[in-house]
């Protein structure tokens, strides 16, 4: 009895295609940030997708050196309020229910820009990977059909005849 294998180079292609093909982590929904700088000081707010806040997440404020320069908990809308900060780089990194969001942001020195300024981390296209991710699928399939035309075929009269 014949058994059918898959060609190795399928099996290479498939492979490749399952780690490259899909650049996105998989998740129901995405934690997103939004860091206002304010006169009084600091104001993060963090939801889901599906517009829901993220209650109770944890806001730590890092400056340039890596050092804590701020730490909180967003209340039952989404938002933390911290302190004003000095000039300088900072990232406010938000956490809640395994999710995770980093903003960097800039404090400019007092009296140069008084008025709201608000930073977004940039997001990458979703759509862009979902083209990418069903591209290489197709080329995958493609070059299996195209392996599967070069690979010659035994013909109906040999089966069950015993190899030579």
């Amino acid at each position: 009895m014949a058994t059918h294998t898959m060609p190795r180079r399928f099996l290479v292609l498939l492979a490749a295609t399952i780690v490259t093909g899909f650049p996105g982590r998989a998740s129901a929904h995405d934690l997103r940030a939004v860091v206002r700088l304010l006169p009084d000081g600091v104001v993060v707010e963090a939801g889901f997708d599906d517009d829901t806040p993220a209650q109770g997440a944890r806001v730590v404020i890092l400056d340039a050196a890596g050092s804590e320069a701020a730490r909180g908990t967003t209340d039952e809308k989404g938002v933390c309020r911290l302190p004003k900060l000095p000039a300088g780089k900072y990232t406010a990194t938000v956490e809640s229910l395994g999710h995770r969001d980093e903003v960097p942001f800039d404090v400019l020195a007092p009296g140069f820009l008084d008025a709201p300024v608000e930073y977004i981390r940039a997001r990458p296209n979703k759509t862009l990977g979902v083209v990418i991710g069903v591209g290489a699928l197709l080329a995958v399939s493609f070059a299996f059909w195209l392996l599967r035309l070069r690979t010659p075929r035994k013909s109906s009269d040999n089966i069950g005849a015993p190899a030579r």
